[in-house]
């Protein structure tokens, strides 16, 4: 029994209730990133299917200009196919003709999240002495008047 508080903590039901509580929070966890990769695959059919209906609308005669002027985004506005696509460093579209470019892979091949590094943090310039001329010390920018070599011993009264 706690004097303090006057209960009793069974420690195996706090640990099972935490337990209960971790594994709820880690099945919501879980279950975003299930929902969230959906909706990245479904993000990239939808880019891949806008690309498909812009070549269909420029072979039907459209020009870019005009779909633009209809109030319609040119692909090369779009976010970027995430994925295997992108991953792969497959060819992106030519930015000068949207048609000439290969219709993307079928939605059944679903693209993959490509798990890369971070790029690394640029490094610090260093300095370095310049190159005429070795590196300044302290006693060749001092205003101070030069000393000799051997150190001045100044004798101070004690009272």
């Amino acid at each position: 029994m706690n004097p303090t508080f006057g209960t009793t903590v069974d420690p195996e039901k706090a640990a099972e209730r935490a337990h209960v509580l971790l594994e709820s929070e880690i099945t919501a966890r879980l279950d975003a990133v299930r929902d969230l990769a959906k909706r990245l695959n479904d993000l990239d059919t939808a880019i891949a299917d806008y690309l498909a209906g812009w070549q269909l609308a420029q072979r039907a005669g459209w020009t870019e200009g005009t779909l633009t002027d209809i109030g319609l985004r040119a692909p090369e506005s779009l976010p970027a196919a995430s994925g295997r696509r992108a991953a792969d460093g497959d060819a992106a579209p030519s930015s000068s003709s949207p048609a000439a470019s290969t219709t993307p892979s079928s939605p059944a091949l679903a693209p993959v999240v490509a798990l890369t590094p971070p790029p690394a943090p640029a490094s610090a310039p260093v300095a370095t002495a310049p190159a005429f001329g070795p590196a300044p010390t302290l006693g060749s920018v001092s205003s101070f008047p030069a000393t000799a070599s051997t150190p001045t011993v100044v004798n101070t009264p004690t009272h």
